[in-house]
């Protein structure tokens, strides 16, 4: 979301590393979650298609190539037939996102859990289920002194590969030109949208939640407004404190499952 000026020299120095890094390495960036200091309004969303579903897996380094700032396009591409979550051969909209998480430790202000546009919660959560989806944050633009979300807050989605809905509920990117970092441009070819994914992290450490965070980093298939009945996997993504993730491979941090539904 955004900040005031004084905090927009923190977090846009802390969003120039972390593009570096999410571009070249894959690693995941945090969101913005201080009060907003202007409106921020929802990009219609109209007549808006997406770019075709096929199976992705997070690109090595060496692979990843990014859209350039002030390169980026508002046009989608029409999206290809994705099987309902009920089988009954009616079609979805479904696009390649590449998606990231911010945690408790790298939200703002740090080691909080607050968010820019409530719908579902105070604060961002949830588990994940079509009732409580995860907060995610999108990237915004500047427009006539007000900010643009590229997705509109209460906007759903389904992740496969995280098996969780989530909902947008927060703001990516800082300064004067949001329009010119984070999560608006800079997201790898193949990809025609950058999802924030809140991943919690209370009560474990940053190191973790940085290991998490690179696990779930990467392009994947995302399902526009789902509908109910997709297969879930309740929960944080980070949940440290949660017995039955004692013997991941990331301790805390959720099982991906693929683009397979």
């Amino acid at each position: 979301m955004v900040v005031t000026a004084r905090d927009n020299d923190h977090r846009a120095g802390r969003r120039r590393a972390g593009v570096a890094l999410a571009c070249a390495a894959l690693v995941a960036l945090s969101a913005c979650a201080s009060t907003p200091a202007v409106e921020i309004l929802a990009r219609p969303t109209s007549g808006a298609s997406a770019t075709p579903a096929g199976e992705v897996s997070a690109s090595p380094a060496s692979e990843v190539s990014t859209t350039a700032p002030g390169e980026l396009s508002s046009t989608w591409t029409e999206a290809a037939p994705y099987p309902s979550a009920d089988n009954d051969m009616s079609t979805v909209t479904s696009i390649r996102a590449f998606i990231t998480g911010y945690s408790y430790f790298d939200n703002t202000p740090p080691g909080s859990a607050r968010i820019s546009h409530p719908v579902l919660h105070s604060v961002a959560g949830g588990r994940g289920t079509y009732d409580d989806p995860i907060t995610v944050a999108v990237g915004h633009v500047r427009e006539g002194g007000v900010s643009v979300l590229d997705w509109p807050a209460g906007t759903r989605f389904y992740v496969p590969n995280l098996r969780r809905y989530l909902i947008v509920e927060d703001t990516c990117g800082d300064g004067e030109r949001p329009q010119d970092g984070p999560c608006h441009t800079g997201y790898p070819a193949g990809s025609t949208t950058w999802l924030d994914v809140w991943i919690g992290g209370e009560g474990g450490t940053q190191a973790g939640a940085e290991r998490c965070m690179r696990k779930i980093t990467g392009v994947w298939d995302v399902i526009v407004d789902p509908g109910p009945g997709y297969p879930v996997a309740p929960g944080e993504i980070y949940a440290p404190t949660d017995a039955g993730r004692a013997h991941s491979a990331v301790p805390g941090c959720t099982n991906t499952y693929g683009n397979e539904i």
